[in-house]
C-alpha cells in the first residue's frame, strides 16, 4: 500500500517565513503522523524565479509559446516588449543557467535544518519514512501561493537519494465520489486526444506518441469546433485519459485552451461536459501546452483524480520529448508519479534551455490515488489500487470494506497488547531461569563505568607495598619465610603513624604467626592499640580451613573488634559486585580458626565513626539488619537487580564502587612513607590502610573497573559505608527493586514497544524503538546514580521483541485484509 506525504504551507510569505504542516497517511486514508513547523524567511527566492521565468521565455521563441501580438499573456506572465523574441544569445543561456543554479542552491539551503526545532522534526520524520518504506511514497505540496508550486522542490536533499515524483494539491479539496464510477468492460485505455490551434508549432510528434501506445483506443480531434468537442467529451462509454496539445494560457484561477485557430474555450465554459466525463471514468488529464497552471487547478476542482500540465511557456522540442518519455514509462508499468519524474529528469538533455526540468507538474485530488496504467486498462493487476481508491474517502467506502477495516483496527490493538504481554512474560521467564544474568551483569558493569567521575575519598590513605618495596626490604636472617612486609618494617610504619595521629589503621596483610620477642614495641602496639584492625579468613570446610588472626592481637584480650574477616563473595563470572558485612563462621576451630563475625572493612569504618559518636545497632527484624546513624544497611536478596538465586547468606550489600576506580584514595609506597617526610594532613584523623599491590601474593580481584588489589577493594568498601551514613560526601547505598516491581518495569517497556508498532504499523517502528531504548538507558542510568539498580537488558529485549512481533503480525493481517478486499472487488 502506497503512502502520501503532504507538505501543507500555510500562512506567511517569503519575507516573513511560512507555517508548515507535514501530514503522512496511507492510501487507505489512515493518518500516520502530523507535525507542525515553520520555514524561515527566504526573501530573494521570488525574485530569482521571476528573473529565470523572464529570461527562459527569451530562449526559444516562438515554438509552442504564444505569438504575443496574436494571443497575449496574462499580466503576471507578461514579457517586456523591449526584449528580443526571435532568438536567444549564448549569453542569455549562460545567465539563465546561473539563475537556475542560484535558485536551486537557495532552495537547498531553505530546506536544510534550521533554527526551528519542529522543522527539524519534519525533516527527520520524512527522512525516516523515505528510508524505511518499501511502498511508493508521493510527496505533494499544498499551498495557496502558486509560486510555491512552481519552485524546484526536487533539489531537496532528502529527495535526492529517492526516485520519487512531486505533485501539487489545492489548499481546499473535496473527496471524489465513487458512487457513479465507470466500470470498464474492455482492457483498452480509451484516450480522447484534442489537437487545437497549431500556429507556429508542430503537433505531429504528439500524435505519433499517442498513436504508438499499445493497448489503447484513441480518438483524435483535429481543431474541432466547440460543439463537437464537448459532445465527444461526454460520450457515455467514457474516456480514461483526456489529452490536449496546442496553445493554452492561464487566466486568473482558470485556464483557456485554443481548440482551433478561430475558437477558444475557458475550462469553466465546458465544466459540465468535464463533470460527465469524470463520472464516466475520466481519471487523467494531460495538457502538453503552455502555462497550464490554471487548467490544472480548474480540473482538480472538478474532482478529476490527476492532471499533468506545463507550468510555463514550453518550447516545442521540450513538450514533444516529455510526452514521448512520460507515456512510454507510464504504459510500461511505472506509477504516474514515477513516470512523470523519469520524463522530467530526461529533459536535462536540453542544456540550451536551463530549467526545462521544472516545467512538468502533477496536480491531483488529495483523496485519490493516481491510477496505474493497468488500472486504466481495467486488468486484475489494478485491483489493489481499486481497493485503495475505495478506501480514500470514508463516506464512499462500501459497508463491507468499512467493517473489515474496523475489525482490522480493533484486532491490531488487541494484538499489540497481547504481543506486549507475551513478550514481557517471555523475558521474565527467561530472566527467572538465569539465562540472561551474565549479560545483565555486564550491562550493569558498563553503567557503573559511565557514571560521572568522582574524586578520591579524602578520608583514606593507602600505604601500598609495591613489588619494588618487597624487593627492597632487607630480609632478617631468622625469618625463613618470604613475606610482603617484614616485622621490622611494620614496626617502623606503626611507630611513624603514631606520631601522625590517624583515626584508624587497617592492616590488610595476613599475620597468622607469633611475632618474635625482639619486636616488643610491635607486639605491644598490636595488643594495645585499639585503632589498629587486622584480618583473618573464615574457613568453609576441611579442605579450606582459612587463615588465623594474629595471635598477638587477641592475646590477653577478649575483644573481637580488633580482627575482621577478609572473605569476599564472588559472582559466577568471577567479578566482585557485593560487599559482605557479616557472617556466621563454623564453630569448629579446626575448620575456621577465624571466628570473627564482622568484616575487616566494616570494623575499620566503625572505628572511624566511633570518634564521631556514631555506633552501629541491629534492627529487630526476623533477619536483623545493621543500622548506623538512622541508615539501614539493607540485606541483599537472592533475586535483587539482575541476580538470579544467588547465595545471599550473611549480611551482604551491593558494592557501590566509587567511580574513581583504582584511584579510590591517595596512595603512598612503603619506602616513600618510611624514608621521606609525610604531610601530617594526609594522616591525621584519617583511615590508613596497609596492604600489598604485588600480584605475586595473589591478592588481586576482578571488578567492574578491572583488576583491583585487595587493599584498594577494602578502601572501596570502607568508603561506601562512610559515605552512606552521613557527612558532606554522602552517597546512596545501591538497592534493587522487589521482583514484582521489576516485572512491572519489564511489562511497561514491552507495552511501549507494542504500542509503538501499533501506531506506525511498519518497519519504521523498529527504527523508532532505538530512541525508546535511549530513553530506557537514561532512566536506568539516572536511577543508578540515585542508588537504584534497575535492570536494563531485560526491558530492552522486551521492547524490541514486542515491537518486532507486532509489526510482523500487522503485516500478516494487512496481507489478509488486502486479499479479502481484492476478492470482494473481483466479485463486484
Amino acid at each position: 500500500m502506497g503512502r502520501i506525504a503532504v507538505l501543507k504551507i500555510g500562512q506567511g510569505s517569503f519575507e516573513q517565513g511560512f507555517e508548515v504542516l507535514l501530514r503522512i497517511s496511507t492510501d487507505d486514508g489512515r493518518l500516520l503522523t502530523e507535525i507542525e513547523g515553520n520555514l524561515l524567511p527566504n526573501p530573494g527566492i521570488e525574485g530569482f524565479y521571476i528573473s529565470w521565468q523572464t529570461l527562459f521565455r527569451r530562449l526559444k521563441m516562438p515554438d509552442r509559446q504564444y505569438n504575443q501580438s496574436q494571443r497575449g499573456f496574462d499580466d503576471d506572465w507578461e514579457i517586456d516588449d523591449t526584449l528580443p523574441t526571435n532568438r536567444a544569445t549564448s549569453d542569455d543561456v549562460e545567465v539563465c543557467r546561473h539563475l537556475v543554479r542560484d535558485l536551486e542552491s537557495r532552495m537547498k539551503k531553505w530546506l536544510q535544518p534550521s533554527a526551528d526545532e519542529n522543522w527539524q522534526k519534519i525533516r527527520e520524520r520524512l527522512a525516516a519514512e523515505l528510508a524505511n518504506s518499501s511502498d511508493e511514497i508521493r510527496l505533494v505540496i499544498q499551498a495557496r501561493n502558486p509560486l510555491l508550486w512552481k519552485l524546484p522542490w526536487h533539489v531537496w536533499d532528502l529527495l535526492e537519494l529517492y526516485d520519487i515524483g512531486i505533485g501539487c494539491v489545492l489548499p481546499e479539496y473535496t473527496a471524489t465520489s465513487l458512487e457513479n464510477s465507470h466500470l470498464k468492460v474492455d482492457k483498452q485505455v480509451r484516450i480522447l486526444a484534442v489537437f487545437g490551434d497549431d500556429s507556429n508549432i508542430n503537433l505531429q510528434p504528439d500524435r505519433d506518441a499517442i498513436n504508438d501506445l499499445p493497448g489503447t483506443d484513441s480518438l483524435f480531434l483535429q481543431q474541432p469546433n466547440s460543439q463537437d468537442f464537448i459532445r465527444t467529451l461526454r460520450q457515455k462509454q467514457g474516456w480514461e485519459i483526456f489529452f490536449f496539445a496546442g496553445h493554452s494560457q492561464t487566466e486568473s484561477a482558470t485556464g483557456r485552451i485554443y481548440i482551433s485557430d478561430k475558437e477558444s474555450l475557458r475550462l469553466d465554459e465546458f465544466k459540465n461536459g468535464l463533470k460527465e466525463a469524470i463520472a464516466n471514468g475520466l481519471k487523467v488529464g494531460i495538457f502538453n501546452s503552455c502555462d497550464g497552471l490554471g487548467l490544472a487547478q480548474e480540473l482538480v476542482g472538478l474532482r478529476i483524480p490527476v492532471a499533468v500540465v506545463m507550468q510555463e511557456a514550453v518550447p516545442d522540442e521540450v513538450a514533444q520529448a516529455f510526452l514521448k518519455e512520460f507515456l512510454s514509462e507510464y504504459a510500461a508499468g511505472k506509477s504516474l508519479y514515477a513516470a512523470v519524474w523519469q520524463a522530467q529528469k530526461r529533459l536535462e538533455d536540453f542544456q540550451h534551455l536551463p530549467g526545462a526540468t521544472w516545467l512538468p507538474m502533477i496536480f491531483q485530488n488529495l483523496t485519490d490515488v493516481p491510477p496505474s496504467w493497468q488500472l486504466l486498462q481495467g486488468t486484475n493487476s489494478g485491483l489493489s489500487e481499486v481497493s485503495a481508491q475505495k478506501f480514500t474517502a470514508n463516506a464512499n467506502r462500501s459497508l463491507s470494506n468499512a467493517i473489515i477495516a474496523r475489525r482490522g483496527s480493533i484486532k491490531t490493538v488487541f494484538v499489540a497488547l497481547s504481543v506486549s504481554l507475551i513478550a514481557a512474560f517471555a523475558i521474565i521467564i527467561i530472566r527467572d531461569m538465569g539465562v540472561i544474568e551474565p549479560f545483565q551483569l555486564k550491562v550493569f558493569d558498563s553503567l557503573m563505568r559511565t557514571r560521572p567521575m568522582e574524586p578520591p575519598d579524602p578520608r583514606i590513605l593507602i600505604i601500598e607495598v609495591t613489588p619494588k618495596d618487597v624487593n627492597a626490604q632487607i630480609r632478617p636472617p631468622d625469618e625463613g619465610k618470604s613475606k610482603s612486609l617484614y616485622d621490622s618494617y611494620l614496626a617502623r610504619i606503626l611507630d611513624k603513624l603514631a606520631t601522625l595521629e590517624p583515626r584508624a589503621i587497617g592492616l590488610d596483610i595476613y599475620r597468622d604467626y607469633k611475632i618474635q620477642g625482639k619486636y616488643k614495641s610491635l607486639i605491644d602496639r598490636l595488643r594495645q592499640d585499639d585503632k589498629l584492625i587486622t584480618i583473618c579468613q573464615v574457613g568453609e570446610n576441611a579442605s579450606n580451613t582459612g587463615r588465623s588472626p594474629s595471635p598477638d592481637v587477641l592475646q590477653n584480650s577478649q575483644r573481637s573488634d580488633r580482627v575482621g574477616f577478609s572473605d569476599i563473595v564472588v559472582d559466577r563470572d568471577g567479578v566482585i559486585r557485593r560487599h559482605l558485612l557479616s557472617l556466621t563462621p563454623p564453630n569448629d576451630l579446626k575448620i575456621s580458626p577465624c571466628q570473627s563475625h564482622l568484616s575487616f572493612s566494616f570494623l575499620v569504618a566503625l572505628r572511624y565513626l566511633h570518634d564521631d559518636g556514631i555506633t552501629a545497632s541491629e534492627t529487630s527484624d526476623e533477619r536483623p539488619q545493621f543500622k548506623i546513624n538512622n541508615v539501614v544497611l539493607q540485606r541483599l536478596k537472592p533475586n535483587a537487580g539482575s541476580y538470579h538465586n544467588i547465595d545471599a547468606a550473611g549480611s551482604q550489600l551491593l558494592l557501590n564502587y566509587r567511580s574513581s576506580g583504582n584511584n579510590i584514595a591517595r596512595k603512598i609506597s612503603l619506602l616513600e612513607f618510611l624514608n621521606n617526610p609525610v604531610d601530617r594532613n594526609l594522616v591525621k584523623d584519617k583511615i590508613v590502610l596497609i596492604g600489598t599491590s604485588d600480584e605475586a601474593y595473589g591478592d588481586f580481584h576482578s571488578t567492574p573497573y578491572g583488576k583491583m588489589s585487595g587493599v584498594v577493594l577494602q578502601a572501596h568498601k570502607i568508603s561506601q559505608i562512610l559515605s552512606a551514613v552521613g557527612g558532606k560526601t554522602q552517597r546512596p547505598l545501591l538497592k534493587g527493586w522487589p521482583q514484582w516491581q521489576e516485572d512491572i518495569w519489564i511489562l511497561t517497556w514491552a507495552l511501549a514497544g507494542g504500542l509503538l508498532a501499533w501506531q506506525f504499523r511498519a518497519l519504521i517502528a523498529i527504527v523508532l524503538s532505538f530512541p525508546m531504548l535511549g530513553i530506557l538507558y537514561y532512566c536506568s542510568y539516572t536511577l543508578l546514580i540515585r542508588g537504584w539498580w534497575v535492570p536494563l537488558l531485560s526491558p530492552s529485549l522486551a521492547l524490541i521483541l514486542a515491537a518486532g512481533v507486532t509489526v510482523l503480525t500487522y503485516k500478516i493481517q494487512k496481507y489478509r485484509i488486502a486479499k479479502l478486499l481484492s476478492s470482494e472487488v473481483q466479485n463486484e
